[in-house]
């Protein structure tokens, strides 16, 4: 079996709720718990040669995200909402630009008004980084579907995005640089779609080149 392209590791358990991967393989990583998701992140990033800029960048994290290391950057901080260091991404107690890679994957579903979390990212990004953002099932539906509540049953989402989740936020982010990418997880093989948003004509070449 093809080994985690984070950790190096080759043994694969169930995801969350023990669910397989499209293809039906085990998609969690035994050692560093990486999904589909952050393995694609990952190679995406390597793709870009990111991690040669980093050793002088700031990086947040709105979740514990495996994607990228602490010790690649001059200073890291991770989020956890209601746990450790929690901030509200609706107000995100920190100064503009304060931040040159920020990491939001699988959170905008989970807030109330996404937009406006999402001005908020834009906002703590510096003009020379880049945020990489996820948001589960954009190929599902058709249109997003947004039932304004966090549904017990459906993991406390407020929302199912879908293939219009483009449209939805290409205003926010003017006048930054948004990319959609579908690159393949290297373990499943399966595709996982993220977003790259960057105020950066450096970032912006590296990510139209992939």
């Amino acid at each position: 079996m093809t080994s985690c392209n984070i950790c190096g590791d080759s043994t694969f358990l169930a995801g969350p709720f023990g669910r397989m991967s499209f293809g039906g393989r085990p998609p969690r990583c035994a050692t560093c718990s990486s999904l589909e998701r952050h393995r694609a992140m990952r190679k995406t990033l390597d793709r870009m040669d990111a991690r040669e800029q980093f050793s002088t960048y700031r990086l947040i994290r709105f979740s514990p995200d495996p994607t990228v290391e602490d010790a690649w950057f001059q200073s890291a901080e991770t989020s956890i909402y209601e746990g450790d260091n929690s901030l509200d991404i609706q107000s995100i107690d920190r100064d503009d630009g304060a931040y040159d890679v920020v990491m939001c994957s699988h959170v905008l579903e989970h807030v109330k008004d996404d937009k406006q979390a999402l001005r908020e990212l834009v906002r703590i990004l510096s003009p020379h980084g880049f945020l990489v953002m996820a948001v589960p099932h954009t190929e599902d539906n058709a249109v997003t579907d947004d039932w304004g509540f966090a549904d017990p049953a459906k993991n406390l989402h407020y929302r199912a995005y879908g293939r219009d989740f483009d449209t939805r936020i290409a205003s926010i982010v003017t006048p930054a640089y948004a990319f959609s990418l579908a690159p393949t997880d290297p373990v499943t093989g399966d595709l996982k779609r993220f977003k790259i948003i960057t105020k950066s004509d450096f970032w912006r070449d590296r990510v139209k080149a992939l």
